[in-house]
């Protein structure tokens, strides 16, 4: 469990098992239980803030995937017009990351070559087979694919270029780390308010008045309660 607990925690939580003497291992407990609460209570908020940041990264990713399936299909579309489809591809992201997807439609719009050489040869009125297939994939693919795709497609771009794959990781990295904190702190709660329990009612009356004002409260509801409603403020 421990290896989970934040630094101050474990340091905390060792300095209980070292102090031998029953007046300075409650105090060391109480610091423990003060410090832990206190992290709960911070770890709870910050978790908050990590799941709505994974959230709404996740959200972008799924965007991000959905898209890349369309870009997938375009890029399949493009590979029967022309010989190079990946040049034609970055250029249309570059097409894409300056100008509106309107704009970026109407030109591919008056014609195949606009993009690039299309397959095949033409000459005068003359059109080798491949230059005909790739004129009626131009017209039945690349065209419809690339009306799917431009209207979202610099978000995509914006987001492959932040990495959102490697970012998504990240902070899922970061969220299952806090979980695993506010668990063990949790988790010790329990066993490490049992223990102060145990040295509240084990501490003799002459060894009470050592104790200062707060934690000779912390030791009264101890004592009272059992531990059961302890908030250690010291």
């Amino acid at each position: 469990m421990t290896s989970k607990l934040a630094e101050n925690i474990e340091k905390l939580q060792k300095a209980t098992t070292g102090a031998l003497e029953k007046v300075e291992q409650f105090r060391a407990y109480v610091k423990l239980l003060d410090a832990s609460y206190k992290s709960i209570d911070e770890n709870a908020k910050t978790l908050i803030k990590q799941e709505r940041t994974y959230q709404k990264l996740k959200e972008d990713h799924a965007f991000f995937a959905r898209h890349r399936s369309k870009v997938d299909v375009l890029f399949r579309a493009l590979r029967e017009t022309y010989g190079n489809p990946a040049k034609v591809l970055r250029d249309l992201d570059e097409l894409a990351r300056h100008y509106e997807p309107q704009y970026v439609f109407d030109v591919a719009h008056l014609g195949r070559r606009r993009l690039a050489r299309p397959m095949g040869w033409s000459f005068l009125n003359l059109k080798s087979v491949a230059r005909l297939e790739a004129d009626k994939n131009y017209a039945d693919a690349v065209l419809p694919a690339l009306g799917i795709v431009l209207p979202d497609h610099k978000d995509y771009l914006d987001l492959r270029s932040q990495g959102v794959e490697e970012m998504l990781e990240t902070e899922l990295e970061k969220m299952i780390a806090l979980r695993e904190t506010l668990a063990a702190v949790q988790g010790g709660l329990e066993k490490w308010t049992e223990e102060l329990t145990a040295l509240a009612n084990a501490l003799t009356d002459a060894e009470a008045k050592r104790l200062n004002a707060q934690e000779a409260e912390v030791r009264d509801r101890l004592v009272e309660s059992g531990g059961s409603a302890l908030r250690v403020r010291p």
